[in-house]
């Protein structure tokens, strides 16, 4: 589907409000629900979209293709889709921790690298995570050898945890996660 014909179909091009937007381009919003598309001018940006005819309840991020019939879940690093049968795995950019331990585990397998000396994980709360580490002598930045660093991650919502898609809410949910990971 051509970019134009595809920008007809699934949205609006309206008036754009915000103050950096000195030139006065318009934006494209969803037809769907309102949400942000591209804005006038850049529309070779949703290229992707047209190919892959994403045209139903098409929001930002998120959309299904009838030509595939996929959930697509998206944003400016990645594209994927998702239909029944499709796995969430540890380490997949749709994957969300099921508890806190299982988050806790996910975010040291996350933080833990070669430029690491030691990596822990604790548990501060029932939402809240501390991450640990120090870096060996083999980070590039002389200056953080042998120094420690530390985050905390907290969790608003635990989801899954490993599991298949059994029904195409499932899929869409696992492009709606996709989404917010790659994201």
């Amino acid at each position: 589907m051509d970019i134009q014909s595809y920008l007809e179909k699934v949205a609006d091009l309206v008036e754009n409000s915000h103050p950096w937007n000195e030139d006065g381009l318009k934006k494209y919003i969803s037809k769907f629900d309102g949400s942000y598309i591209t804005l006038e001018g850049m529309e070779d940006d949703v290229k992707f979209l047209a190919d892959l005819e994403i045209t139903d309840e098409l929001t930002h991020g998120v959309g299904f293709s009838p030509l595939h019939k996929k959930w697509f879940g998206w944003s400016h690093r990645a594209c994927y889709g998702f239909t029944v049968g499709s796995k969430c795995e540890k380490g997949d950019c749709h994957y969300t921790p099921a508890n806190i331990e299982d988050a806790s585990l996910n975010e040291l397998s996350f933080w833990d690298d070669e430029y690491n000396e030691w990596t822990t994980s604790k548990i501060i709360d029932a939402n809240t995570i501390e991450i640990s580490w120090k870096y060996n002598n083999e980070v590039p930045n002389e200056k953080l050898r042998g120094t420690t660093n530390s985050r905390l991650s907290t969790f608003g919502n635990f989801g899954r945890g490993e599991w298949v898609a059994e029904t195409m809410e499932d899929a869409k949910q696992m492009a709606i996660d996709f989404s917010e990971g790659v994201s």
